[in-house]
């Protein structure tokens, strides 16, 4: 049984708790092998909560946080910073899923670093959004050897420092 088949476990909040690892994947959408064009806005949550089939379909790489790494994740997610602008897109390639000792997810997020955009199981405030530290998710995406090949880390900073908004 791949992690997460069991579903969503109930009452998920932010920061997580009740978890005992938490995986970072880096996965294809099915828009990827397109010969043409086709609508964004591709996702592995669902209202049900991780659709853990797609994930295992999908999954290019995976690597396991260490509990620094986690702290890293979850200060990157919901440390309020200064605004960024998001792109029309939302095609996430990244997602990081927190599992309980029985093998259910009990929280996730889910990342578009094309357009900064975000989700999470349970979903963030409204305060939260477009409020994230995408560098830093960035680098630890990169430190866990699941970056995007076609720039660096490095690279998308500067990137994000021209679609910073005062």
């Amino acid at each position: 049984m791949f992690p997460g088949e069991a579903g969503q476990a109930q009452k998920a909040t932010w920061p997580a708790k009740d978890y005992t690892k938490v995986v970072g994947y880096r996965f294809k959408i099915p828009s990827d092998d397109a010969k043409g064009p086709v609508p964004s806005g591709f996702s592995l949550l669902t209202k049900a909560g991780l659709d853990a089939k797609q994930l295992a379909n999908l999954t290019i790489k995976s690597a396991e946080l260490s509990p620094a790494q986690v702290a890293k994740l979850e200060k990157a997610t919901f440390s309020i910073t200064r605004r960024s602008e998001p792109a029309a897109c939302y095609d996430p390639h990244h997602i990081f899923v927190f599992y309980a000792k029985d093998g259910t997810v009990t929280n996730a997020i889910e990342v578009c670093f094309s357009c900064t955009g975000l989700a999470t199981i349970p979903a963030t405030t409204e305060e939260q959004w477009y409020r994230h530290d995408f560098v830093a998710l960035a680098y630890l995406t990169d430190e866990l050897g699941l970056w995007i090949e076609n720039r660096t880390a490095k690279e998308y900073e500067e990137l994000q420092k021209e679609r910073e908004m005062p």
